[in-house]
């Protein structure tokens, strides 16, 4: 499977207020510190999103509007997509599938239990830095009393107004099937969404198995993009999805 950065992550999660009509596109490149030449950036304008850097060696373009996602790899001149929820569910064959023949390999039943659900607390921490121009507040995101999230939310940089955030998190999410089992099970909480509609942010530490990672700006811009960038390259051949994701033959 393609290795995953944290940035799908807070990509796939985002939720702000509802889009506002649409103006220049926002860009916004972010870095983990600890990997400087790792650059993810994404950009959004007219209720399309474009992400690049965060899912090795693949673009990932979603138009909200239409409910169409798609991946490109610029380097085979190769794509994949269509209607998101076909996507989700031929992933979540896959998925299925890959459980199945890995619990039978241990002697076990499929899996496909449910895990209770978690308790979410948000703690809000106050004013923090000013980062890449704009103000920032910072919160803590604990899960059954563990740290696992701490985010400088930017409540006035507003990428809400040139696209519907939410949609494009739970695209995100659908489109990425389990996501390499990024998620921790608590994105889709109540209180986890109400916080991230107060603001974009402009650094994300999250803790995983031990591991903690950092996502942070490292520049925003905003200016109008060509259509062309939020398009599958002519002269690409189109490929099965699961194939192109999971670089596995279908």
């Amino acid at each position: 499977m393609r290795k995953l950065t944290a940035a799908l992550v807070a990509a796939g999660v985002v939720v702000l207020a509802a889009a506002l009509p649409a103006r220049a596109g926002i860009r916004v490149q972010e870095v983990d510190p600890e990997f400087p030449e790792d650059v993810t950036t994404s950009v959004f304008q007219g209720g399309m999103a474009r992400v690049d850097g965060a899912l090795e060696g693949l673009t990932v373009i979603i138009d909200v509007k239409n409910g169409e996602g798609w991946l490109i790899d610029a380097a085979t001149k190769r794509y994949a997509g269509g209607k998101i929820p076909t996507l989700a569910e031929e992933l979540r064959k896959v998925e299925q599938s890959q459980a199945d023949e890995a619990a039978a390999g241990d002697g076990r039943k499929g899996a496909g239990e449910t895990g209770k659900a978690r308790a979410v607390q948000v703690k809000d921490m106050g004013p923090a830095e000013r980062l890449q121009g704009y103000d920032t507040r910072r919160y803590q995101v604990l899960v059954d009393g563990e740290l696992l999230e701490e985010l400088w939310l930017a409540p006035k940089l507003e990428i809400g107004r040139e696209i519907d955030l939410a949609a494009f998190g739970v695209g995100m999410q659908k489109m990425l099937g389990g996501g390499g089992e990024l998620s921790q099970g608590y994105e889709e909480s109540e209180a986890y969404r109400k916080l991230r509609a107060t603001g974009y942010p402009l650094r994300q530490v999250l803790y995983f198995v031990g591991e903690k990672s950092t996502l942070e700006a490292k520049s925003v811009t905003i200016q109008g993009f060509p259509p062309s960038d939020f398009a599958v390259p002519t002269g690409f051949t189109k490929v099965g999805y699961a194939e192109l994701l999971l670089g596995e033959s279908e």
